[in-house]
């Protein structure tokens, strides 16, 4: 159809009371307009007024995918989609428990089998232990004590972290943390013991603490810190047996055996800091000799180090 100029002038139009002159308009093309396709399935569309191109119905599926709703979010793993729905799929899709989500696709978390990390054995950032030292993986501690289901597993370093170094705060009482007058049970509060004191005090307070919270070397899992350990969990390790497997697993990772001398002579030993207070002027430490004599004591003055007292930071698994 040609395009064509009109002109309409007032008494023309006087069925409009509102308009008293129209500007000239020119029509315009069907393309221009959105008609685009040449004819549409089963007549499903609108026909250009003025010419034969068609403006057709969109399937809805297809203006549901090119607008991000490309996921069904059901099946194994999925626990529904996020946000709005288009023709019944998302733009997201959320994921049960131990599942993950990536591009979209629930997947299986793969938790790792600590079945095989028993007390005395070396622990690797991949989450996997052995009685050996595998070089070609990096070595984060030695397990000294066992995970189950409703418990936690420990690993310790093989090296104190740092040695002759008072645990500080003489004679005050820190506020939230558990006193214990006879051996500590608090086997699983390493880290919570460790958060009490170092909210408490900065570095210069309390340099103990701060020195596992600080200590961070290469493997260590994401989200995960070092920590402080306390006396339950050291009094794990008081007795022969566990003492003896992890002292052999400290010599395979050629690392220092509990019970080396910390300082010249025949008189001063290891001495392992814990988290747990006695009271206010001491904490509870665990000491070992190379006679293989060991116990776990509660007569380390906060600010002592003349025994030689040092660190050694845990890790949970």
């Amino acid at each position: 159809m040609n395009n064509f100029k009109f002109l309409l002038f007032g008494t023309s139009l006087s069925f409009l009371p509102t308009l008293s002159l129209a500007q000239c308009v020119e029509t315009t093309n069907c393309e221009t307009l959105g008609y685009t396709e040449n004819s549409c399935n089963n007549g499903k569309g609108l026909k250009c007024p003025f010419g034969e191109k068609w403006l057709c119905a969109r399937d809805e599926a297809a203006v549901c995918d090119e607008n991000g709703f490309k996921y069904s979010c059901t099946g194994t793993g999925y626990s529904g989609g996020s946000g709005d729905s288009c023709g019944g799929k998302y733009k997201k899709c959320n994921c049960a428990e131990d599942y993950e989500n990536k591009n979209n696709t629930c997947i299986k978390i793969s938790k790792p089998d600590f079945s095989g990390c028993v007390t005395g054995t070396l622990f690797y950032s991949d989450n996997t232990c052995s009685a050996n030292l595998e070089t070609d993986k990096e070595l984060l501690g030695i397990v000294i004590y066992e995970r189950n289901t409703n418990e936690n597993g420990w690993i310790m370093t093989i090296n104190p972290i740092t040695s002759n170094i008072i645990f500080g705060g003489y004679a005050k009482d820190i506020p939230d943390l558990p006193n214990y007058t006879s051996t500590p049970i608090d086997v699983q509060n390493s880290c919570t013991n460790t958060n009490i004191i170092t909210s408490y005090g900065n570095s210069n307070t309390y340099p103990v603490a701060w020195a596992t919270k600080n200590y961070k070397p290469k493997g260590t899992p994401a989200g995960k810190e070092w920590c402080l350990p306390s006396g339950g969990l050291l009094n794990n390790i008081n007795n022969q047996t566990n003492f003896t497997k992890i002292n052999n697993g400290i010599r395979i990772a050629k690392g220092t055996i509990l019970g080396s001398v910390a300082q010249s002579g025949d008189t001063y030993y290891e001495h392992i800091w814990t988290s747990s207070e006695y009271n206010l002027y001491d904490v509870w430490h665990f000491f070992a000799d190379t006679k293989g004599n060991f116990n776990i004591k509660n007569h380390v003055n906060k600010n002592n180090n003349a025994d030689g007292a040092s660190v050694r930071a845990v890790l949970p698994f």
